[in-house]
């Protein structure tokens, strides 16, 4: 059986050794081309077939004249903060507010029990009415005793008549008009007390002294109320502060800008420009005047520094933390770019800056914002660079981009940020 199997091996070895070469070639050139024709197309063609440059909206960097600028911190407060009392003591009948609820001035917050002075108003009515009546009596005596007194005096002249008797009438009437002026001053006693009571009973109801939300409430329906007892605390929202605490050093500063504030607009508004206030949300916060309290802390050497807010409109509440950006010194160039042209990384903030169609991650360091831009610094940024401002959240470093100019940004100079 070997032997067998071993000349059949050699039968087939020899075939094949007498078969041409030339023959099985194109076979193998044919089998060559059906498998490059079966690799993916990328593979043919890396270049042509390569992920086109991504759309990117770009900004020029630019250059300006800007002063260096102190980060300070504070907090927004409202401008009107009231514990809201009763004039009067009483029993509250109705409890019409409720934390969080927004009062307009003049709206009603609790009524107190007012069925006694209800009560005390009619007996006062009703005491007025006797002592009008007394007064239209006052009145006729006098009236009278006018015209005994004359006809006396017409009797003397006619002798029928002795002086004692004139004189007598003389002081009937005299008595009767004190007694008038005493009816008249008693009238307006009791007009003075009707006015005193009409005013206690306004005070049986609560009203908001001023616009505001109501953040605690400290009494409910049926509570007895001495007078002077706290009903509800009421914060006013349609007016706040930014108050800032600033280092000693920069009160002279703040000082001369307050003075400059109260005399020039041109200065007022190009000066509150320059201050940068951004909240907890990072919201910019507009401003409209400047305050400094004269006193320094002997803990911190700080002093107290009060900005008006301007909050229609904005969604801002007492207590929100702020951070402020103050001018220091002297203007020198800085390069300003868009706060969307920065992406936060692991090692810090940095651009994509556009070098012959390649996005080039460019490390920088953030001085200070400017409203919708920030002033940085940046080794390798020039003014005149092109930066990629949408778009970049996606990019990974060195891809290929195909930049579109963005619109130009105004300066941030006139507005307060």
């Amino acid at each position: 059986m070997v032997v067998e199997n071993s000349r059949q091996s050699r039968t087939i070895r020899a075939m094949l050794s007498s078969v041409d070469s030339s023959m099985y070639r194109p076979c193998v050139i044919a089998l060559f081309t059906v498998a490059i024709a079966a690799l993916p197309s990328d593979a043919q063609d890396g270049a042509r077939h390569a992920p086109p440059p991504t759309p990117v909206r770009v900004e020029v960097v630019r250059e300006t004249m800007l002063a260096p600028r102190k980060r300070v911190f504070g907090e927004l407060r409202a401008s009107q903060r009231s514990t809201l009392a009763v004039e009067e003591p009483g029993i509250v009948r109705e409890m019409l507010a409720r934390e969080g609820d927004i009062i307009t001035q003049g709206d009603a917050i609790a009524r107190l029990d007012a069925t006694r002075m209800d009560l005390e108003l009619l007996l006062h009515a009703s005491n007025r009415a006797a002592m009008q009546a007394a007064l239209v009596e006052q009145q006729a005596i006098c009236a009278r005793a006018h015209r005994d007194l004359q006809l006396l005096r017409l009797a003397e002249a006619a002798g029928g008549t002795n002086a004692r008797e004139v004189a007598d009438a003389e002081s009937e009437v005299s008595i009767a008009q004190a007694k008038i002026a005493l009816a008249q001053a008693n009238l307006e006693i009791l007009n003075a007390s009707g006015a005193l009571l009409e005013e206690r009973l306004r005070d049986h109801v609560v009203r908001a002294p001023f616009t505001g939300v109501v953040t605690k409430k400290h009494v409910d329906a049926g509570a007895w109320l001495a007078e002077g007892a706290a009903v509800v605390d009421l914060q006013a929202t349609d007016k706040l502060e930014a108050w800032f605490e600033v280092p000693q050093e920069l009160f002279e500063q703040a000082l001369v800008q307050v003075e400059l504030l109260q005399h020039t607009s041109e200065a007022s508004a190009s000066m509150l420009g320059a201050i940068q206030i951004r909240d907890a949300l990072d919201h910019s916060i507009v401003v409209r005047s400047l305050r400094v309290v004269p006193a320094i802390d002997p803990r911190s050497r700080s002093f107290s520094a009060i900005l008006d807010v301007e909050s229609s409109g904005a969604k801002l509440a007492a207590g929100f933390a702020l951070t402020g950006f103050i001018p220091t010194g002297a203007s020198a160039p800085r390069l300003v770019i868009s706060r969307d042209s920065i992406v936060h990384g692991d090692a810090g903030p940095f651009v994509y800056v556009v070098r012959d169609g390649i996005a080039v991650p460019l490390q920088i360091r953030i001085d200070f914002p400017m409203g919708d831009e920030v002033a940085i610094e940046a080794v390798g940024l020039t003014a005149g660079s092109s930066i990629i401002v949408e778009g970049n959240e996606r990019l990974t470093p060195m891809s290929r981009v195909a930049p579109i100019v963005a619109a130009t940004i105004t300066p941030a100079t006139g507005d307060s940020k």
